[in-house]
């Protein structure tokens, strides 16, 4: 049943295989969506040159999958994506086709060549998609420690080629939109030439050029950038002020304020087709400056949207530092942390940001609902050590086998400390820890991993990682220092039921591609 004021369902699924592609060149994949995880084309060609559209959209797993979402036989790699067919009660819209900028005589006739064609089910459409998303490589100007993209950038250095534009200028002029993203697009020489010559064509002028950025540089580019009328400016923008600057490492505030405001004036004054949209993280270390980044858009009339952070391969420590949706207990660091969403949420609600609000309150919501999970609040570092593992040999009688495959890999002891090396981000070691009777503590238990407090230069530690894919939650993750020891304490809920036995894999992958990676010297198990 459609919820009162939904839009009525347009086909049957998800109208991504049909309307839109994208081409990431770092990790090499093409898809019809950033959540797709099935069956993927590689945006290269054996030869190296990139993808044509028209292969993408008709490539590797592109037919199973429009198949699925028109109602055929299910596929992997949608998940539980809102969008989906196979989601209970989908009234999400990937694109719902309602488009507000007029329209040329080519695009309008694609756009209701896609439509019908997706009503229908057709699985090999002779339409062009209507938008298009380009990563064109991992560079960027800043390091900002939670970004999936970082650790990755030494050894991803793919980057679309810069004839990219000629390569797909007659597809363009079909579509209603064409996005650049980075790492950050204007940091990127292919990007940016890409987006000079896609402003200047007087004939792509009906097609909007989204830009996905961190917005420092914008001061260098609006000149040439106002030669286009329709242009989005997707913004990443987490907080203001210090906090900004924290989260955003190499960036600073008066220079990004100064560029939102200068786009938000072109809008004001003669670019009113342009569209300005920043999108924040929701993070600790941007909680208390809540008040101020929603005063600084409601003052200037600046829409923005609020999102929870990702786990990805590389920047797994920095989510559980930062990921207060995750892990409420994070809160506890912050005094007065409901007074700063309450405050926020009133400035929004003063002015009319409803959907602002909306997002934000939103998050406040799932974080209450955590919060009140009693084993959430369960201390089991105040209990009882139940079982204690310690020494080199005796860690790494524990591993079970490595996680990804590098033929290269080092593991080795050295001065009393297990580690290994290995140039694959991607590789790491799993321990094996086996229950017998069921998990301590009735379920909710510590894990406690110490490590040297200080190492050599040619070392670094592992990230030490509980991935829930297992009967097993992460709580909380917290590290610190301790004298000579790095301690980094784990709270965990085992969801077997009581007394049954289970095995838990706690892994230890690569951080440090190309140096020694550092095992835990002691791993200790608490409860209450």
């Amino acid at each position: 049943m459609t919820p009162a004021g939904s839009p009525p369902r347009i086909g049957k699924g998800c109208c991504a295989p049909w309307t839109d592609v994208y081409m990431s060149s770092a990790d090499n994949w093409t898809s019809c969506c950033c959540f797709y995880l099935g069956d993927r084309l590689s945006a290269f060609a054996e030869n190296g040159e990139p993808r044509r559209l028209d292969e993408v959209r008709s490539g590797k797993g592109m037919e199973a999958l429009r198949a699925f979402q028109a109602g055929g036989p299910p596929v992997d790699g949608c998940g539980t994506c809102p969008y989906s067919i196979d989601v209970a009660s989908q009234t999400h819209f990937y694109f719902d086709f309602a488009v507000t900028d007029p329209l040329s005589e080519r695009q309008q006739a694609n756009l209701e060549l896609v439509r019908a064609e997706f009503e229908r089910g057709e699985l090999r459409p002779l339409s062009k998609p209507l938008r298009a998303a380009f990563y064109f490589s991992w560079g960027c100007n800043l390091a900002c420690a939670f970004c999936y993209q970082v650790p990755w950038r030494d050894q991803w250095r793919t980057a679309l080629p810069d004839d990219l534009f000629e390569r797909c200028r007659d597809d363009f002029l079909s579509m209603l939109q064409v996005e650049c993203i980075g790492g950050e697009p204007f940091a990127i020489p292919g990007a940016l030439a890409f987006m000079r010559k896609f402003a200047a064509d007087p004939e792509l002028a009906p097609v909007r050029l989204r830009l996905t950025t961190n917005g420092t540089l914008l001061h260098k580019h609006l000149r040439w950038l106002r030669n286009k009328d329709r242009v989005s400016f997707y913004v990443s923008l987490d907080s203001v002020g210090d906090g900004y600057e924290y989260l955003r490492v190499g960036a600073q505030w008066p220079q990004m304020r100064a560029n939102l405001l200068a786009v938000q004036q072109a809008i004001r004054s003669d670019r009113p087709e342009w569209r300005l949209l920043t999108y924040a993280l929701l993070m600790k270390s941007a909680i208390p400056h809540l008040p101020d980044f929603a005063r600084f858009h409601t003052e200037n009339g600046i829409t923005t949207m609020f999102d929870m952070l990702r786990l990805n391969r590389g920047n797994e420590e920095e989510i559980y530092h930062q990921d207060v949706v995750a892990f409420p207990a994070l809160l506890d660091d912050i005094p007065g942390w409901r007074d700063y969403f309450t405050e926020a949420l009133a400035i929004f609600e003063a002015a009319g940001f409803s959907g602002e609000a909306r997002s934000l309150a939103g998050l406040l919501d799932r974080i209450d609902r955590a919060r009140q999970l009693p084993w959430r609040a369960a201390r089991p570092f105040e209990g009882i050590r139940r079982a204690v593992v310690e020494g080199a040999d005796n860690l790494l009688r524990l591993i079970a086998g490595p996680v990804g495959q590098d033929d290269t890999a080092e593991i080795t002891i050295v001065d009393g400390v297990a580690g290994f090396k290995s140039g694959n981000l991607d590789y790491g070691l799993a321990a094996k820890i086996t229950f017998t009777g069921g998990a301590p503590g009735g379920g909710t238990f510590g894990l406690r991993l110490i490590y040297p407090a200080e190492l050599a230069p040619e070392q670094g530690y592992c990230h030490s990682i509980l991935y829930e894919m297992q009967p097993f939650l992460l709580g909380a993750w917290r590290d610190d220092r301790a004298g000579d020891q790095r301690v980094v304490d784990m709270v965990v809920r085992a969801t077997a039921p009581a007394g049954t036995d289970s095995i838990l894999l706690l892994t230890f992958m690569n951080a440090s591609p190309g140096r020694r990676n550092i095992l835990p010297v002691r791993l200790e198990i608490w409860a209450a």
